[in-house]
């Protein structure tokens, strides 16, 4: 093993992109779309892509659309007809496949079936969880209660490794994937603007509300990761995972197409302008931090003014820092080192403590005196 200068390094950079989403929010078609973009960038106009379907087939529905596809049938069942399920082993088989083809872009659809399909992680755990409690109950011997709940880590200490051997798999892969997933909405407490997620998905977010169907690990493995929205089929609406450089590819206004595949494949290949536009984003963040007047100065400067579509990307985060800023230099100005923390009716949270009217405190005083005066009377008496 030994260090290379970063220079001498030309070779691709394969990228995997994630698209998650419920029904009818274009996953498979955005897929195609990205994949059809990143096979022109590397090999020109008609340049042929892999599909590996697992959803009986139905890639095929947009072969008119898309004839360079390649597809892959992927079912639980092998060749000889016997249902082996979406196993780790054959996973792994499908991905090495891929790299064998030597195709410039590859859609999985769907990697879900990886994770909660016949054979998949989830009831490979399961079995697993089985198999450790029935051999704690013959340990046991019906002299104590055997909790399963205790054994589902050990469960996933055996069978994680595995599926990390797949993830991995994808991310050293020598061709750009595109990995749908599926989604399922999350119960919200709240409305409107203030509805918040009643439980912890596994994106952590509060503010989407859909859990993708796969582990959290695969999902920040990625080079990017986008949820759908129903609402808005094809547009990358929630961001779980965009880089600053891919902010202006995936825009949540629009839906992705071809333009976007070119882009990310392009900046696999050292190409595109994504890092300069990463620079005027890091420019807008740290006039952000100076506050609403810095921030104003670089929106109207030249810089600003030239890079407006891409600094609208950021442009809530930035006026969220602004407004920060702003805050924190007028507490910092303040001649009372109290102003803004605990100004004496409000709690440690900053939140306002009720206040007492003087009838009030006088019967609560009253209260406390008698306490004290029964507890002195027991004393006495013992």
């Amino acid at each position: 093993m030994r260090f290379i200068p970063a220079a001498e390094i030309n070779d691709p950079l394969p990228v995997a992109i994630g698209l998650s989403g419920g029904s009818g929010t274009g996953k498979t078609y955005s897929a195609l779309r990205i994949a059809r973009g990143m096979a022109e960038a590397v090999g020109g106009k008609g340049a042929p892509f892999g599909f590996i379907d697992t959803e009986n087939r139905r890639g095929l529905h947009y072969r008119e659309a898309f004839p360079e596809m390649q597809h892959l049938d992927f079912t639980a069942e092998n060749d000889d007809g016997e249902v082996e399920g979406f196993t780790v082993e054959r996973w792994l088989a499908v991905i090495e496949s891929a790299n064998r083809a030597g195709l410039p872009a590859v859609v999985i659809d769907s990697f879900s079936h990886a994770w909660s399909g016949v054979g998949g992680v989830l009831e490979e755990q399961a079995q697993v969880l089985d198999r450790l409690v029935m051999e704690a109950e013959k340990r046991a011997n019906g002299r104590y209660v055997v909790e399963r709940d205790k054994y589902s880590m050990l469960a996933w200490a055996e069978v994680k490794p595995r599926y990390r051997r797949l993830v991995d798999a994808i991310i050293r892969a020598k061709t750009n994937f595109v990995i749908c997933t599926r989604a399922k909405p999350v119960m919200q407490k709240g409305f409107g603007g203030n509805a918040k997620n009643a439980f912890k998905a596994k994106h952590r977010r509060d503010d989407i509300p859909w859990n993708p169907e796969t582990d959290a690990d695969l999902m920040f493995e990625l080079s990017a990761m986008m949820i759908l929205d129903p609402a808005h089929p094809g547009c990358p609406v929630y961001q779980v995972k965009c880089a600053d450089q891919f902010k202006a590819i995936f825009d949540p206004r629009s839906p992705v197409t071809e333009a976007t595949g070119r882009a990310m494949a392009e900046w696999a290949q050292g190409g595109g302008n994504a890092q300069q536009q990463k620079q005027i984003l890091d420019e807008a963040r740290e006039a952000a931090r100076g506050g609403k007047a810095a921030f104003t100065e670089f929106w109207n400067s030249e810089t600003g003014k030239a890079n407006r579509p891409l600094i609208k990307t950021i442009l809530e985060d930035c006026q969220r820092v602004a407004q920060e800023a702003d805050r924190a230099a007028q507490s910092s100005d303040s001649d009372d080192p109290f102003g803004g923390s605990d100004d004496g009716d409000s709690d440690q949270h900053g939140e306002e403590r009720p206040s007492l009217t003087p009838e009030q405190e006088e019967r609560i005083r009253q209260e406390i005196e008698q306490q004290h005066r029964e507890a002195a009377e027991r004393e006495g008496a013992q």
